[in-house]
């Protein structure tokens, strides 16, 4: 038994010569007190809380601050210059062990978190899935479920009170199963779908796992409830899409035909959906297993729905809260949009003042308010030697909010993002689909999709505030709220 008790004593000996070698090595640097073994776990126990606590650290702190996750240091931080070197560095590419901590199991190696040749390779095959003419495809599907998101939200108001982002969750998972893997789930009208109830799960779990200590290492976790829950629910997760994929497969197969402009029964061109592209890919002359295009498919579901719902319900609250910008924006969309034809892309590209609209929306409100790096190689910086392992972490909610790039930054204005305006501010200043090697590849489908289901509900519906209503705000991997995201919804006369 005494065996045990020393070699615990000589780790955590270790760790405090570690702990006591980074208080050293980042003097120069500030932030807040940390403790022995917890670190600054307590000043995050509440995770309703860590926005406000985390948006006040340049004030407290300047622009880079470090922190303790038990007795791991890291560095958070809002320094275009130093986020110059984080996101432009090809030693700098790998995702956090948070990522890992709580997806590995869920995502695998997905483009996600995974790292170096997988993550190159992965890359170069998925970034066809986002050319201009397979995107120019997916309209019709933003269009035709955009009809069940209106007649939902017509239903819902009737309430004084909308929580809209539980119906916008609905609608984008539906388009992104129809997209991603040419296949309808029919979320919309079928909303306690079981793989919707277990991403919520699963989202709530990587919140847990990465405040609590215990939760975080892997062994005592195995010991816990909550364990056996993640379990059950990346049942339903891998199931569900492993089903799917094997049924595309022997569909792909048995047309035995690999022609990207060949038509289906009615004539129309067949869509090529993300899923194609993986099932026909090969990576050293070897097809993509099974396993392999689940963990990317898993990514995009999750990636392509949840931070999508989370942006359009943003910014309807946004639009309830200033009329005068609503107006614009419903005026731009009845002399952009067709009535007597079918909405184009072209159409939605030309949605310039909307565009404008989602692009404030997503500087106050990122649909990934932190994301991390860890640094592969050591670098110097600003005389600080950064080693090898440190995570650096952005805080994009509070990047976002730099008054110096963003005067007046709590005031909702879209023509923050003229060209002139933009031009003028550091490019690093406004992120919210990340930058450099590992920025988002689906952000110009996400931004398609924003413009078609933002410009349908102001169409239909005048945006109104809920007297008394304010977010309160929780980073559950994707910005939310803990309240709901709502607004009042007044049908539009025809």
């Amino acid at each position: 038994m005494w065996q045990y008790a020393v070699v615990i004593l000589l780790v955590f000996l270790v760790l405090c010569y570690k702990r006591y070698n980074f208080l050293k090595l980042f003097e120069k640097i500030d932030g807040p007190k940390a403790y022995p073994i917890v670190g600054n776990a307590l000043l995050f126990k509440n995770p309703s809380k860590n926005i406000a606590i985390f948006n006040e650290f340049p004030a407290k702190y300047g622009k880079t601050a470090k922190i303790f996750t038990g007795m791991r240091l890291s560095l958070l931080t809002t320094d275009v210059k130093l986020l110059e070197v984080v996101m432009n560095s090809p030693n700098l590419i790998n995702k956090s062990d948070d990522y890992i901590l709580i997806f590995n199991r869920w995502l695998g190696d997905g483009l996600l978190i995974s790292s170096g040749d997988k993550w190159r390779a992965h890359r170069k095959i998925l970034t066809p899935a986002f050319h201009y003419k397979i995107l120019e495809d997916f309209i019709e599907v933003f269009e035709s479920r955009g009809k069940f998101l209106v007649d939902n939200l017509l239903k819902a108001s009737r309430e004084d009170c909308v929580n809209v982002h539980t119906i916008f969750s609905l609608y984008t998972l539906d388009v992104i199963c129809d997209t991603a893997m040419g296949t309808s789930v029919n979320a919309q009208c079928n909303p306690d779908h079981k793989y919707m109830e277990a991403i919520k799960t699963m989202l709530d779990i990587a919140v847990a796992r990465i405040m609590n200590p215990i939760y975080r290492n892997e062994w005592a976790y195995k010991f816990t409830n909550i364990y056996k829950t993640e379990m059950k629910a990346l049942e339903t997760i891998t199931s569900f899409s492993l089903g799917i994929i094997e049924k595309r497969r022997k569909f792909l197969e048995s047309r035995h035909s690999v022609d990207e402009n060949e038509c289906d029964e009615f004539g129309k061109r067949r869509k090529m959906t993300f899923m194609d592209i993986l099932l026909k890919s090969t990576i050293n002359g070897k097809p993509l297993t099974n396993e392999e295009i689940r963990q990317e498919v898993d990514t995009f579901l999750f990636e392509g729905h949840d931070t999508t719902s989370a942006a359009i319900s943003f910014t309807c609250y946004n639009l309830s809260k200033n009329p005068e910008v609503q107006k614009l924006a419903y005026e731009e969309i009845c002399h952009v949009l067709p009535t007597d034809r079918a909405v184009t892309i072209e159409d939605l590209q030309n949605l310039k003042y909307l565009e404008m609209v989602i692009k404030e929306s997503l500087r106050l409100y990122p649909s990934v308010a932190f994301h991390a790096r860890v640094v592969d190689k050591e670098f110097d910086y600003n005389g600080t030697k950064i080693p090898k392992d440190i995570m650096i972490a952005i805080n994009q909610y509070t990047l976002h909010r730099d008054p110096v790039e963003f005067p007046d930054p709590e005031k909702f204005d879209p023509l923050r993002f003229t060209a002139e305006k933009q031009s003028k501010r550091h490019p690093l200043a406004y992120i919210p689909f990340s930058a450099g090697h590992r920025n988002c590849i689906g952000q110009k489908f996400a931004m398609l999709e924003l413009k078609s289901a933002i410009a349908k509900v102001i169409k239909n519906f005048e945006l109104l505030p809920v007297p008394g209503y304010s977010p309160q705000l929780i980073s559950k991997v994707t910005l939310t709220s803990d309240n709901g995201i709502c607004v009042k919804l007044k049908p539009r006369s025809a």
